[in-house]
Order: C-alpha cells, then structure tokens, then sequence
C-alpha cells in the first residue's frame, strides 16, 4: 500500500473505524520495545495449545509459517492467549530476510532483548522463556478468521499498529476508512495549531465546529 502514513497513529485508525460502526481496536497486547510502528496485510495463523510433551517438535511449524509469508505482510498469531511463545529470535531473523512488516501475538514470544536488538516490530500478550516446542501446534495458516486482542482478523485484512496498539480494517473498508484517517488527520493539525495560538481545549473544538477533539 503507497499511503503515507506520517502523522497518523493507530488512535486515528479506531476513531476511522467507530465512525464507520467496526470496532478494530485490539487490547490485552504489549510492545516489545518503544518506537515500532507498521502496517500491513494480515497473515493469520492458528495455534493448537496442549501441556509439555503433547505434540512433536516439529508440529510448531515455524518453518511453514515463514514459507508462507511473503513481504509487507503482518502476521498474527492466535494461540488463545496462552503464556508460551510462539516466536523468538531465530523466526524474527527469518521474518527480516523475507521483509515480514511485523507480527502480533497473542499469546508469548521470547528473546525480547534480541529482537528489540534486531528492531523487529512485534505485539504480544506475553513475554516468556517457555518454550512453544511440544507445547504448540500449527493447526491453520491463512485458513479463516483468528482472534488477536479481542478482535476478529481475517487473511488479508489490513493491519496498522504502533506503540498503543493495534487496529484492524476488514479488507471491504480499507478505502472509506483511509479516507476517515484523512479527515481525522488534517481536523487534528488544525486542533493542535489552534492549542499553539494559547486558545483553551474547549476553544480551539469549537473554532473547529465540534465540542471535543
């Protein structure tokens, strides 16, 4: 996608969205280190969660999950929020090579200070040294819908996170809502110059016509 996205944050992506009546806001998810910022089409995948010993080693299936992805894209992982990582620093250097945008998981990742070193940008609902290895299994790679902080993701659905989240934009409204993001953006810039000149909160609204920004 050739948008520009400078100046635009994940808060005006869950206001595009509560104006077109689709709550895409996740919760629950935690960055790995400060500053990330990436968008991107979602990969979804899904987890199959059992106790230590349950599955085979290999039945993780990191290795397809990165065969599958391709660059720009963002990929999501639903393992139902279980505290047990789905990622570490060997799939993050895989994921760079191929020009993955980022991941979400939800559920854990390990190897933070490796990948914070590696500037790989990643969400997740934990961080722990539990090992995902027969403990989790592939169960779907871009089969149907996931669930990530709460929100329903289908393949190909849009993806824009930073450091206070992530929001999702079902693949029918990406255009309607860029051009909310838009509206948002430049209604913000006003909003702020207006802050610039001293004019009190409730001033500067309503020299834009509404109660509240």
């Amino acid at each position: 996608m050739a948008e520009n996205f400078d100046g635009v944050d994940s808060g005006m992506f869950g206001d595009a969205l509560d104006t077109l009546g689709f709550d895409g806001s996740m919760t629950g998810l935690q960055t790995v280190w400060p500053g990330i910022k990436f968008h991107g089409r979602a990969l979804v995948v899904r987890m199959i969660v059992g106790t230590p010993g349950t599955f085979a080693a290999d039945e993780i299936g990191l290795g397809r999950i990165l065969a599958a992805a391709s660059a720009g894209d963002v990929i999501v992982i639903d393992a139902g929020g279980a505290p047990i990582s789905v990622w570490g620093e060997l799939a993050a250097l895989d994921a760079q090579r191929i020009g993955v945008a980022g991941l979400i998981a939800d559920a854990a990742i390990r190897d933070a200070d490796i990948m914070t070193d590696l500037g790989f940008p990643t969400l997740t609902r934990h961080i722990t040294p539990t090992a995902g290895k027969t403990r989790l299994k592939l169960d779907s790679i871009n089969e149907g819908p996931v669930m990530a902080g709460g929100v329903t993701v289908q393949p190909g659905d849009f993806i824009f996170a930073d450091d206070s989240g992530a929001v999702v934009c079902p693949q029918a409204m990406v255009e309607d809502t860029l051009a909310e993001v838009r509206k948002i953006k430049e209604k913000e810039s006003e909003f702020k110059k207006y802050l610039a000149q001293g004019l009190p909160y409730l001033e500067a609204a309503k020299q834009l016509g509404a109660r509240q920004m």
